[in-house]
């Protein structure tokens, strides 16, 4: 063979992996998204084969849903983004990702007949991540000014550190924040964790809670999502193509030994103008 075919058959092997890694990467988790990889020169390819560096912050892989129902649009003139708001309708608009199903419950309610129910069953034996969902997705045609609502805990059994609720907001492809990832999200623990429980390059963590959840009793919680992206994604999201929230109880890095186990409650959720809030502290 000559070394002009030899020379060529090397250049088109390594533009194909270069390929390769950008289409992995833009492929990355919906929820998390992927670091960001920039192709390079030949003699960089090997460096993104190799193992990550120590103290290399790596975007935590959760598993892709399985479920994407599209965008709800409110109707014009509800102060509320969120539709169903209270699960007086079951589980209309709202969604569960991979195998799960949304569940209610009309014997448990902060107001009116029902709410969110988010029922914890893992054994001793569980080990790694599992999160218990009640997810929405919205397009409001402005970026919302805040997020309240009320959760309730019982029957709590801590089977990791890492075990906590929280609810996440994700929005996906805005226009005036980059394109460095698909999805840019804030993470709001409200108890169970006090420090970030995973790195994860295209998200902030905002917490509105750091102790044992409290339990038999409904706790409100409040913030202004429209001045947490802007302090810390330094823009109020535009342009985007949807909204993702979701209402979470979930452990994380769980190894082998207690039982994780929870029944959370999540009712009167609301997102739109702080001045229309209809919850109260």
């Amino acid at each position: 063979m000559s070394r002009k075919v030899r020379s060529l058959k090397v250049l088109v092997s390594l533009a194909a992996l270069t390929v390769a890694l950008a289409v992995a990467s833009a492929c990355g988790d919906e929820e998390n998204g992927p670091q960001p990889v920039t192709p390079g020169s030949a003699s960089t390819i090997p460096a993104l084969l190799t193992a990550t560096p120590a103290g290399t912050p790596v975007a935590t892989v959760e598993p892709r849903p399985t479920l994407t129902p599209g965008a709800y649009e409110p109707p014009a003139g509800s102060a509320n983004v969120f539709g169903n708001p209270g699960l007086e309708e079951g589980s209309n608009y709202w969604f569960a990702l991979h195998d799960q199903t949304v569940q209610t419950s009309s014997t448990v309610a902060h107001s009116g007949q029902a709410s969110a129910y988010l029922k914890m069953r893992d054994s001793a034996e569980a080990t790694g991540p599992n999160i218990y969902y009640l997810v929405q997705e919205v397009d409001p045609a402005e970026f919302p000014e805040m997020i309240s609502g009320y959760y309730r805990v019982e029957n709590w059994k801590r089977g990791t550190l890492k075990q906590y609720l929280q609810f996440v907001v994700i929005v996906f492809a805005p226009t005036n924040l980059g394109t460095a990832y698909p999805n840019y999200q804030i993470r709001y623990p409200l108890a169970g964790i006090s420090e970030d429980p995973f790195p994860i390059s295209n998200a902030y963590f905002i917490y509105l809670g750091k102790e044992e959840p409290r339990q038999g009793e409904w706790v409100y919680f409040e913030t202004n999502i429209k001045n947490d992206f802007l302090e810390k994604w330094e823009a109020v999201p535009a342009g985007y193509s949807k909204i993702r929230v979701l209402f979470e109880v979930r452990y994380d890095d769980k190894e082998v030994g207690l039982p994780a186990e929870a029944d959370v409650y999540y009712d009167d959720l609301y997102m739109g103008p702080a001045a229309s809030n209809p919850n109260t502290p």
